[in-house]
């Protein structure tokens, strides 16, 4: 698989994802975007998401069946997040350490969340997933996965 990758550039619709090396809570790491053939470096699972939802947004693709509601007026000052362009030789050097790389393809976007299917690149696995937190659950699984993480509701004090 990562070989495939390598062989052909990622597709406009595709999102490479490659998180850093980190044994704490929390990702962190890069996301490509095929499209505009740049990177954008994330430090929570919330930029992560954040920049793949700009992404979608300012690709029109896949088009969102709602419009995201907020707390502030429409006429709010706008904070501009930098990305960098890339070259295939740092796809190359990512896929080549030995981090969780994952190849995302947002194919709906419908009931405020997403759906596609992500690939897990060293383990050459695909799952579909059904909104963006049963996403993120499968990449922390694939980052951890001999552990299963639960909060304990039950034990009272």
């Amino acid at each position: 698989m990562q070989q495939t990758i390598l062989k052909r550039r990622l597709s406009p619709a595709q999102i490479l994802i490659t998180l850093d090396a980190k044994s704490g809570p929390g990702m962190s790491g890069r996301l490509y975007s095929g499209y505009y053939r740049q990177v954008y470096l994330f430090r929570s699972e919330t930029e992560l998401l954040f920049a793949m939802d700009c992404l979608c947004d300012s690709m029109q693709f896949p088009q969102a069946s709602f419009k995201s509601r907020s707390f502030e007026s429409k006429y709010t000052k706008t904070l501009v997040r930098e990305v960098e362009n890339y070259m295939e030789s740092e796809i190359e050097a990512a896929l080549e350490q030995k981090k969780a790389t994952f190849l995302v393809h947002i194919k709906f976007r419908q009931n405020a969340t997403w759906q596609g299917s992500i690939t897990w690149v060293e383990k050459e696995k695909t799952q579909n997933f059904r909104s963006a937190l049963e996403m993120l659950k499968l990449m922390d699984e694939a980052r951890h996965p001999s552990a299963k993480e639960v909060v304990n509701w039950e034990n009272v004090l």
